[in-house]
């Protein structure tokens, strides 16, 4: 069947394009290009297959191999080695990363055991995720005694909902799973009718929920992976998905909404302001190449070149390297110990400057990549980019944030963090000896240059004009801002509200973790902050109460761009597998919006958990 359909696909497109499905296609050589010099730092691709992804096989190399697998010729067998190695030596609960592990090893072109026992003990075992990557399996030859492909797409038919969308949870379809159910659908799109309505209805709905950018946002947040599972989605059924009708919004096309989140390095963004992201960057990688091999008439992504064929493509779809390389490397974020920390307050906001060894890229959990959770896209906040399932912070496709009062900046070596956090009211002296001596120092500083400038007769009044304006905004710098130690800024008391309107409880645990997994910052118990009651005033969100919560009890809160929480106490989304990652429930139930969206009320309950499946595991 593989065989037939690599036969009968470039003559599809060629179908199509004159039908005017298709009319044009972009030259994504280039970007795929960017991202290769970003994370090899300007090596061959084979180096960098053999040394960073090997290195980082099981955390986060998996679909950089299976996007190379699909557009190239190159020795996987360092990788294959690593990987088998970690799951010999890793527990793996998640049903769904079982599958994806296995998938990267069938990219990989090794034909290990762990590949059909996965598959026979995973597949459907874990909701729609476990039936998608399952199906991309069946769909590459893989047999299973339990459920055969026609199986999984009739489960998957099944599951559709009534908007003509997929979701994890709910009963609204999400952009995120239902681009990545068209993926794993569209092998079967043109030999099962009921396959074929199921995805126009489909592509109906991703079409209506394109935003004027060119792009998507998922539980109110605009990011880059839901628009990249929508692009190879399309790319899978063999539309061009930067040129077609149907996905073109005010003149803003896919690519528009993509490139809306690149970066200056050729990274991409979770979100527009957030900096380079891991997992989004990892989404626009494959998903480039997913358009590219639609554009060369070489099939679905998932459509595995190297399983049924005796070798290799011979020629490779990845441009050569560039003569001057971009000596930049992005390590994988692992388990990070206790980073000594500095603080500094302006008048509105905290900056906290973290050393860490390593860290985990962001994600608000909801359903997708770019949202807040994680659908396979990442960034689970209800996203696995780096995807957000109602008000969560995991990402599995990913999922995105909007504006707010904090930004960071994460540096993608994952080395030094910067954060933003509402500053609480009740500092201490705001004019202490440092500042004195600071504003000693610009001032001696000032008239020591004045001198001199007087002395070598360099008398012009614009030179003493710009001594007394770099004077004023250094001593400005100096007035306005705070330096605080970790111990000052965890001030372990509880937080004071002058105009409190109500109070409200909140508690963070990680249930899901306690006793599977062997970390300093898991609790036996599970609770890393037992019930405890917040005051609130008018206007009050589920984020400010998060943020004043862990300054006040001394608890490590990872915050990213627009209220997104990418990691409480050094527990990160996507960190015990790709549906992992954070989520908030208000009254026992999972709002569908961010976190800095919820107003709160009084008596209401919130609760953050850590959850490896989307919330599927939650009690």
């Amino acid at each position: 069947m593989k065989k037939i359909i690599s036969v009968l696909f470039p003559v599809l497109i060629l179908v199509m394009q004159c039908a005017g499905i298709s009319v044009h296609a972009e030259d994504v050589s280039g970007y795929i290009q960017e991202i290769i010099s970003y994370k090899s730092g300007g090596d061959t691709v084979q180096n960098w297959i053999d040394g960073s992804l090997s290195e980082n096989a099981g955390i986060t190399s998996e679909w950089y191999i299976l996007a190379l697998s699909q557009s190239g010729n190159y020795d996987f067998s360092s990788y294959q080695n690593a990987l088998q190695n970690y799951l010999d030596n890793t527990e793996i609960y998640s049903a769904s990363s079982r599958l994806k592990y296995a998938l990267a090893l069938a990219s990989a072109g090794t034909d290990s055991p762990y590949i059909q026992e996965s598959l026979e003990n995973s597949i459907g075992q874990q909701g729609i995720m476990s039936w998608i990557y399952g199906l991309h399996l069946l769909n590459n030859g893989y047999v299973c005694e339990s459920c055969s492909a026609e199986d999984a797409v009739n489960q998957l038919l099944s599951m559709q909902l009534e908007d003509g969308g997929w979701a994890i949870m709910g009963t609204a379809g999400d952009i995120d799973v239902t681009a990545m159910t068209v993926q794993a659908l569209a092998v079967h799109y043109w030999a099962n009718d009921s396959v074929h309505d199921a995805c126009d209805r489909a592509l109906a709905f991703l079409s209506e929920r394109q935003l004027a950018y060119g792009g998507y946002q998922s539980f109110g947040t605009e990011n880059l992976e839901s628009t990249a599972q929508v692009v190879t989605a399309l790319s899978a059924l063999g539309i061009d998905a930067f040129s077609d009708e149907r996905f073109i919004k005010d003149s803003a096309t896919l690519l528009t909404g993509m490139l809306d989140f690149r970066q200056p390095d050729g990274s991409f963004g979770h979100t527009r302001d957030g900096g380079c992201n891991e997992t989004a960057t990892i989404q626009a990688f494959y998903t480039f190449i997913a358009y590219q091999r639609m554009q060369n008439g070489q099939g679905s992504l998932y459509l595995l070149d190297n399983i049924g064929t005796e070798e290799l493509p011979e020629e490779e779809t990845i441009p050569p390297e560039p003569e001057e390389p971009v000596p930049e490397t992005v390590q994988n974020p692992e388990n990070p110990d206790m980073p000594e920390t500095t603080v500094i307050h302006t008048e509105t906001a905290v900056i906290r400057t973290e050393t860490s060894t390593s860290t985990a890229s962001g994600t608000e959990t909801s359903t997708s990549s770019g949202t807040e959770t994680a659908s396979a896209q990442t960034e689970t906040s209800t996203s696995v980019s780096g995807t957000s399932t109602s008000g969560t912070s995991i990402h599995s496709t990913a999922m995105t944030e909007t504006s707010a009062l904090l930004t960071e900046i994460i540096t993608e070596t994952q080395h030094s963090e910067i954060s933003e956090i509402p500053a609480i009211s009740n500092h201490s002296d705001n004019f202490p000896l440092w500042k004195k001596t600071a504003l000693a120092v610009i001032l001696g500083a000032g008239i020591l240059t004045a001198v001199i400038f007087w002395i070598l007769k360099k008398r012009n009044w614009k030179n003493y004009l710009v001594i007394g304006i770099l004077m004023l905004t250094a001593s400005g710098i100096v007035l306005f801002i705070r330096i605080q130690t970790p111990e000052e800024y965890y001030h372990q008391s509880p937080v004071q509200k002058e105009n409190a309107v109500g109070s409200v409880t909140i508690t963070i645990r990680c249930d899901t973790l306690a006793g599977k997994f062997t970390s300093e910052y898991i609790p036996e118990d599970g609770i890393i902050l037992d019930t405890v009651e917040i005051p609130i005033q008018e206007g009050d969100t589920v984020y400010q109460i998060l943020t004043e919560t862990a300054q006040a009890y001394g608890i490590q809160v990872e915050h990213g761009s627009n209220y997104y929480i990418s990691g409480i106490q050094y527990l990160y989304e996507m960190q015990y597998g790709d549906l992992s990652g954070w989520m908030y429930r208000v009254n026992g139930e999972l709002p569908s919006v961010g976190c800095g969206e919820y107003l709160l009320h009084d008596g209401d309950i919130i609760e953050w958990l850590y959850t490896c499946e989307i919330g599927n595991d939650l009690e």
